[in-house]
């Protein structure tokens, strides 16, 4: 099973095992809702934006294809380009969007960061 290691400012990192395929929002709201976590979230279903996480695993540095929804989503409401593609370049600099982020492998996400 994938570890989800959740890396935030001014404490200590939370390191959660779940089923790989779970969404990352999933791993993230009882965290959040504990006040463990400083994740906000308010709509779930990709369309709010507040759910902002940069993200670095094994398979960062490769070109992966994200949905035009977390496309539309990232320009609107994380100061991404107009013209993002939908194929992007995964690497921990590049914000997605935790429930649009799928957990396949060990993952470490840093949350609380600006964009």
């Amino acid at each position: 099973m994938p570890t989800v290691t959740f890396i935030q400012p001014n404490t200590a990192p939370i390191t959660v095992e779940v089923a790989a395929g779970t969404a990352l929002i999933d791993v993230a709201r009882p965290l959040a809702r504990d006040g463990l976590l400083a994740l906000a979230w308010r709509c779930g279903q990709g369309t709010c934006g507040a759910c902002q996480v940069y993200c670095s695993h094994q398979h960062s540095g490769r070109w992966i294809e994200i949905s035009s929804k977390e496309r539309n989503v990232l320009v609107r409401h994380a100061k991404q380009p107009l013209n993002m593609p939908l194929t992007i370049f995964d690497s921990p600099r590049q914000v997605r969007l935790a429930c649009h982020y799928l957990v396949e492998d060990d993952v470490e996400v840093i949350v609380g960061i600006s964009t």
